[in-house]
């Protein structure tokens, strides 16, 4: 076949690799300390990184199946995981008749990792909704919107009745995010019927919880779907829109070579562009984010009978998922999609074959799973970071099949947290040949000018390619330097971290946050970290990720018991005040460790007791006046306002251990009020005192405990009456007081 549109050696690279020319393999990266306004949103990343499943009669016991799946899963730290409901896992399964059993197995499993958050997308219509192709009809939308409704109502709002029977969720945390149908440009939806679907099932669900977050499209974004399907929906949407997201696959068949794949990441930019600008035309619209909800090589999948959905031949898995190919990849998606202003990027799916998993189907991770741990820590959103000029010359150029100069063949970007560090991101996606499939790639040296960044301390480099072990990449300590250099001798990722300093947390500086006493700690306690460059220089106090939620993940600071991410009350350089997950419970030792920015304390080891009693005080310094209400009006009991003898007292307190119902991590305490299993007793004065409630102090955190106790009649009156609090074999510190008269 002649080569007459492309250059002499071009036409050669079809059948020999490029090293063989003779040319340079460095590409020059000169990194400003200037902010691309350009790109991202105003000039930063916000690409939250999360993963996916489906929750379908063949995948429902997965944790079952692979119990240790949880810890790489919380490993992650994925946000608002896409939990992808379809065919018998639609709890509906006629009118009138709702099996739970599938949700009830997966689902409590997902909301006890990651940010204990995630979307449930309602991804298919029930059968008896559907035509004789599976496609929801018209006249079942307002069936499919009172089906949508109630799941919102079983999971947030104490529940619905149907056929005489009451359904309500089992597990206390709410479902914040959800999204509504899937690919409608894919299953059987024109433009005009997804937008009444929408609005219809939308409605009705923000009129069972107006707190809900909707998610909408969901397309199957291939042959630019977002142009023909979003001037539809722009125009004629009435229900909220929370977020609009989209899906982006390279290709349907393993056959095409890698030169054709990486291509297609420029289109998902586009596509993504294109998105906001099309929100941008409606003002109700105009600020909504693009999340990217569904995203890998190849689409494909066995269809049955070991036939694939896409080619009609065998199915054979692409490998391409998870090998160093899917390294360079995945980085430049993250770059692009970063640049173009996606907020969220999620991995199709958690587990799987190669070609589809971040972990294989027992949770043993693949490379993939490494390379979107390392997006998600070191470059984590929130907070995002500061996107920086960078200036990128010599090697290599990326030419497609038909001659097109796309730019080069790496990328780099350069990010600026917020404590000055920077992380420097570099994807190898230089073909070695062009008809290579899952081919090797060829090296590249990225020739680093940081001069401009100023001094660092600490330099730690982190590589993504063929070398690295199914055990992860082991992070490398570098001499930092205005001159650096990298090399990747093939597909692949580098992450390069610049800073000036590192979590240093001692275990003698985890206390108990009344007390301020060290020790053991125990399920639900809230304690305080004391340490250095634990957090941002400017405090952050706690966020929701939902009206009855708090985050886990604050101002870019992580903090895990035994990897279990602890929610956060307050985070700075200084001192970080977070709950200890009641996953502690039972253990002897738990290991603590505190993330910012990517940057990692040493890990440190803290006994774990059943209770770890601490009463709270007025002046915050666990001592003195306690934080004690007078029950008959509940004002704060003080020398001023002092509480008579038979009068009742609500003292609150931290470190009571597990509860009956089980408290879980972050929620606000509701009815049922969780109580102490322990015993708890109470003195005031040395007198014990009754006890009417001894459990979860309503509409606040769990992990602290009111205690309702009386005022023994004995007792001697005084403006500092000592009180101690004792639950199970454990006490409360001395010195805290309680005025009586």
């Amino acid at each position: 076949m002649p080569c007459q549109r492309f250059i002499f050696w071009l036409c050669a690279a079809l059948f020999l690799p490029l090293p063989a020319i003779a040319q340079s393999s460095t590409v020059n990266v000169q990194v400003t300390n200037q902010v691309n306004s350009a790109v991202g949103l105003n000039g930063r990343l916000q690409v939250a990184m999360s993963t996916s499943f489906q929750l379908a009669s063949w995948g429902y016991q997965f944790f079952n199946v692979a119990p240790l799946a949880v810890a790489p899963l919380n490993g992650l730290e994925p946000q608002n995981i896409r939990v992808q409901v379809v065919s018998n896992g639609i709890p509906l399964t006629a009118p009138g008749v709702w099996n739970f059993s599938e949700l009830n197995t997966m689902l409590p499993v997902i909301q006890s990792t990651g940010d204990h958050s995630p979307e449930l997308q309602i991804a298919t219509a029930p059968a008896y909704m559907n035509d004789a192709n599976g496609h929801i009809l018209p006249g079942s939308y307002a069936d499919f919107a009172a089906m949508s409704a109630n799941l919102v109502e079983y999971y947030n709002t104490g529940g619905f009745n149907a056929g005489g029977v009451h359904y309500q969720s089992p597990n206390a945390y709410p479902v914040t995010y959800w999204g509504v149908f899937n690919e409608p440009n894919g299953n059987g939806l024109t433009p005009q019927q997804y937008v009444s679907l929408y609005n219809s099932a939308a409605s009705a669900m923000a009129q069972a919880d107006p707190s809900i977050k909707l998610v909408a499209m969901e397309l199957s974004d291939v042959n630019q779907a977002a142009e023909a399907y979003m001037p539809a929906f722009v125009a004629g949407v009435t229900a909220p829109v929370d977020l609009l997201a989209t899906h982006f696959y390279s290709t349907c068949d393993r056959q095409d070579t890698d030169e054709t794949l990486f291509p297609t990441v420029l289109g998902f930019a586009s596509e993504v562009q294109y998105i906001y600008s099309a929100l941008a035309t409606q003002p109700s619209l105009a600020k909504v984010p693009v999340w990217v909800t569904e995203n890998n090589v190849n689409s494909d999948y066995d269809v049955g009978n070991g036939i694939s959905f896409c080619t009609g031949q065998p199915y054979v898995a692409d490998p391409r998922g998870a090998s160093p190919f899917f390294a360079a990849w995945r980085s430049l998606v993250f770059e692009l999609l970063g640049e173009a202003g996606a907020q969220a990027l999620y991995q199709w799916s958690f587990s799987g074959n190669a070609q589809y998993g971040e972990t294989d189907p027992s949770g043993n991770p693949y490379l993939s799973y490494w390379v979107d741990y390392y997006l998600s820590h070191w470059i984590s959103s929130p907070p995002g970071q500061d996107i920086l000029r960078v200036n990128e010359s010599g090697c290599c150029l990326w030419i497609n099949s038909i001659g097109g100069v796309l730019g080069l063949d790496t990328h780099t970007m350069a990010l600026r947290n917020a404590d000055g560090s920077v992380v420097v991101l570099m994807s190898n996606h230089a073909v070695q040949k062009l008809t290579d499939i899952n081919g090797a790639g060829v090296s590249r040296t990225f020739a680093l000018d940081l001069s401009a960044l100023g001094n660092f301390s600490y330099a730690t480099l982190i590589t993504l390619d063929a070398a690295t072990p199914a055990s992860g990449p082991a992070p490398q300590s570098l001499t930092p330097s205005a001159q650096m250099q990298v090399t990747l001798p093939g597909y692949g990722a580098a992450l390069l971290r610049l800073a000036n300093a590192t979590p240093v947390l001692a275990a003698a500086n985890v206390v108990n946050a009344a007390s301020f006493t060290s020790g053991p700690v125990a399920p639900g306690e809230i304690v305080s970290l004391f340490g250095t460059a634990l957090g941002p220089a400017t405090p952050a106090a706690l966020q929701l990720v939902n009206p009855n939620q708090i985050t886990t993940s604050l101002a870019g600071v992580h903090v895990t018991f035994d990897g279990v991410a602890a929610p956060l009350l307050y985070v700075s350089s200084g001192q970080i005040n977070a709950v200890v997950p009641y996953a502690v419970a039972g253990e002897s030792t738990t290991q603590v460790q505190v993330e910012y920015l990517g940057a990692f304390s040493a890990p440190i080891t803290l006994p774990v007791a059943p209770t770890a009693p601490g009463i709270f005080s007025q002046a915050s310094s666990g001592r003195g006046p306690g934080a004690i209400l007078n029950a008959r009006d509940e004002s704060m009991n003080t020398s001023s306002n002092p509480a008579a003898r038979g009068d009742w007292v609500s003292i609150y307190v931290t470190g009571g251990g597990i509860t009956s119902p089980a408290s879980l991590d972050g929620l606000l305490s509701s009815n049922p009020l969780p109580q102490a299993t322990a015993d708890v007793t109470v003195t005031i004065g040395g007198q014990p005192c009754q006890i009417n409630y001894a459990g979860a102090a309503p509409g606040y955190i769990s992990g602290l405990v009111q205690i309702n106790a009386e005022v023994p009649q004995g007792v001697a009156p005084g403006i500092s009456v000592p009180v101690l609090v004792t639950i199970g074999n454990a006490s409360s510190q001395t010195t805290i007081t309680l005025a009586v008269r």
